[in-house]
């Protein structure tokens, strides 16, 4: 009858060799100390360690954050000679030499502790703890770590993590390794022939490693096994137990791995999807911010020129967007006005509208005249930019004494002056500011009478009327406004609106409009 092949990977001889484990010292360098001390003094130091009763855990994090010892440090006379001394200065100096030690093995066990918590977290990647809550992730994994050693006989275990070039693995929690274990370096994943194979999905059992060395067992023990840790589509890492004797792994085992590895990839993706939510969430608050910052940079109050009517709207397609309006009382009580259209989305449009922004703020009180104001304007936005960030701006001049206006445009705002028997667009497309070092604007001048006005549309405007009306959307635009042109800018603006938000469609662009109009004389 053949023989059945296990459902893993076995590799091991018939005859295997004895050897005993290496041990290590838990404080390397102590024993050292003691050795000296004893030659100086007479006494020897001994370490007595107090170990908390959860498996795997020295002491608890508040015990450890409290400063408290975890180890108590013993002196011990060798000699009769030692004991029959009677200098008490003596032996009061070598017992506060005993006490600082006490307390320097307090501060390594805390930082032993907290990289134990930082391996922890990026093995899920997070920089932080995501829910303080409930237990630590480091705290669960080395639970889990636990219940391997003990449902399989091993002696201790270790939880090697992929990074994310899936090129090394790093020991991320571990239960009765040696503590300096988390500051080795990581190992490389080539050549590593167990992970490797375990990553593949298959349960590897070293029961020599000392036959076998190019299987790369982390640990030099005489037998170990290797299962994979892994979500339904992404490898994580490999969950290895250690035995300090040669011995064998049955089937029950490897499955009671496979199934402890699987629960550490729950833990893991739990964390890292908790970390992500709270990602999100802070994100949100962020362009919540934005957005709130961004709506209190536009005016609110109607500039103060004697004779003329403004009103503006602006509107965001999303939370972020690129549309700004703004005005400005400059030299000789004229009227700036301006209109901001980025051509970007979200964060780049914000940017690129805020720096926008602030270049014609900076520039209205000394550029004379529209067609200078875009000049200096595109010199600043093209200083500042990469080369890949766009905006249209149209800026315009109002004489409140004579009535006059000036205005220029770049790129996609459009204008039209609405006069008492005529309705005419102010200018037609143009370059972008960004463009290039140099621009060349769309100017435009107009003579206002009372009862007369100017509009100026942002594109997203633009777009939003043609996807209601079609090609004859500047006919209809133009015949909303004249019909409502004896009436006060507000209620024009509140006309527009109300055509918009009776169209059957939902159309999610930034849209901005701007009124001015010269005032009725009484």
């Amino acid at each position: 009858m053949p023989r059945q092949i296990p459902n893993y990977l076995r590799v091991h001889r018939e005859e295997p060799p004895v050897g005993q484990p290496n041990t290590q010292e838990a404080y390397p360098g102590l024993t050292q100390i003691s050795h000296a001390m004893q030659s100086l003094t007479g006494f020897g130091l001994a370490l007595r360690e107090e170990r908390s009763p959860n498996k795997g855990q020295r002491m608890s994090q508040q015990h450890v954050n409290q400063g408290s010892k975890s180890a108590r440090i013993e002196l011990h006379a060798h000699t009769a000679e030692t004991v029959a001394i009677d200098d008490a200065g003596t032996l009061e100096n070598i017992g506060s030499l005993a006490g600082g030690l006490e307390f320097l093995l307090a501060e390594i066990d805390r930082l032993r502790v907290a990289v134990r918590q930082r391996d922890a977290e990026l093995a899920t990647h997070v920089p932080v703890i995501s829910c303080p809550t409930v237990d630590h992730l480091a705290d669960r994994l080395e639970a889990a770590l636990a219940s391997a050693v003990e449902v399989t006989g091993a002696t201790a275990a270790g939880l090697y993590v992929l990074d994310d070039a899936t090129s090394q693995l790093k020991l991320r929690a571990s239960f009765n390794l040696p503590e300096t274990r988390h500051l080795s370096p990581a190992r490389p994943l080539e050549g590593s022939l167990a992970d490797l194979e375990a990553l593949a999905g298959s349960a590897v059992v070293l029961e020599d490693t000392k036959l076998l060395p190019h299987w790369h067992c982390p640990e030099d023990v005489p037998s170990a096994a290797c299962v994979p840790v892994a979500t339904s589509s992404t490898p994580l890492g490999t969950l290895w137990v250690f035995v300090d004797h040669t011995r064998n792994f049955t089937d029950r085992d490897t499955n009671l791995l496979e199934i402890i590895a699987g629960k550490i990839a729950v833990d893991l993706e739990r964390d890292q999807l908790i970390s992500e939510r709270r990602s999100a969430q802070k994100l949100a608050r962020q362009r919540n911010q934005i957005a709130d910052r961004q709506k209190s940079q536009l005016p609110n109050v109607k500039p103060l020129v004697e004779g003329w009517d403004v009103s503006a709207w602006t509107q965001q397609g999303s939370d972020l967007g690129g549309d700004f309006h703004d005005w400005a009382v400059i030299e000789d009580g004229k009227l700036a006005i301006f209109v901001g259209d980025a051509i970007d989305e979200n964060f780049d449009a914000v940017m690129t509208s805020t720096s926008l922004a602030t270049a014609v703020k900076a520039n209205c009180r000394i550029a004379h005249n529209a067609e200078v104001m875009l000049d200096r304007v595109n010199r600043t936005f093209w200083a500042a930019s990469a080369g890949d960030h766009f905006a249209s701006l149209a800026y315009s001049i109002f004489d409140p004494m004579l009535g006059t206006m000036e205005a220029g445009s770049c790129g996609h705002i459009q204008g039209f002056a609405f006069k008492q028997n005529s309705v005419r667009p102010l200018w037609s497309n143009s370059q972008p500011l960004g463009s290039g070092p140099e621009v060349t604007p769309e100017l435009a001048t107009a003579l206002l009478q009372p009862g007369e006005a100017m509009a100026l549309l942002s594109s997203g405007l633009i777009e939003t009327l043609r996807a209601l009306d079609g090609k004859n959307w500047k006919t209809k635009f133009c015949d909303l406004v004249v019909r409502h042109l004896d009436l006060p800018t507000e209620r024009i603006l509140r006309a527009v609106q109300e055509r918009l938000n009776r169209g059957s469609e939902s159309i999610s662009l930034d849209k901005t409009l701007v009124l001015v109009k010269r005032k009725e004389e009484n």
